[in-house]
């Protein structure tokens, strides 16, 4: 029924009542979608192209929360995917599902992870920019960053076929401005607030099959 054409009955509740809904949910039950941006078209408006189907990650199940963050520690970004079991009473329904990325680490990236000493320690709030190739990102440390979810601390870039990065700016939360040159790429580059740059390697996977 067509909340658009019954606007009247839709704003009284009916249709989310008990009585109208029976013995069915309306929650989930769509599959999940995975956009892939494919750049600008010749009108310079972005494109996206939904690779779900083909990446596996059409799931069905009632996703409600999404993380994204390096959980293998491999360079590049994985996404941990919250869901809720609605009506079913199924315990399973409700299980995370983490979608591996094992491509992005073929290509160059850099991770860069901020303390804060006069600032907040996490340093919620600041601002990196980075310059390589000619081009510029910019990525913001922030708390509560969706519904259920909380993305990681760290920050990457990607960094394409740039093996390093011409230019690294930190603008913290109390005022500070921080710049390095030519940072290498494939390395996590600890900075400290008021302090220099550390270059360090990502901490060392886990052997899974060790835990089997």
């Amino acid at each position: 029924m067509s909340a658009v054409a019954h606007i009247k009955e839709y704003k009284t509740g009916r249709f989310f009542s008990d009585e109208f809904r029976g013995d069915s949910s309306w929650n989930g039950f769509e599959h999940n979608v995975l956009l892939r941006n494919e750049g600008a078209d010749e009108t310079g408006t972005p494109r996206f192209d939904d690779v779900a189907m083909a990446t596996g990650a059409d799931d069905i199940r009632d996703a409600r929360g999404m993380a994204v963050a390096d959980f293998d520690n491999d360079g590049d970004l994985d996404i941990v995917i919250n869901n809720n079991p609605g009506d079913s009473g199924r315990a399973e329904q409700a299980q995370a599902v983490l979608l591996r990325n094992n491509t992005g680490e073929r290509r160059n990236w850099l991770a860069v992870e901020l303390r804060g000493t006069s600032s907040n320690r996490d340093a919620v709030g600041a601002v990196v920019t980075v310059e390589s190739g000619g081009g510029k990102q910019l990525r913001y440390v922030t708390a509560g960053s969706g519904y259920a979810s909380q993305q990681s601390a760290r920050l990457y870039f990607g960094l394409g076929d740039q093996t390093q990065v011409n230019s690294l700016t930190v603008r913290w939360p109390g005022g500070l401005v921080q710049r390095f040159e030519n940072v290498k790429a494939k390395q996590l580059a600890q900075i400290t607030e008021g302090a220099g740059l550390t270059n360090l390697a990502l901490p060392a996977k886990r052997d899974e099959s060790a835990r089997k």
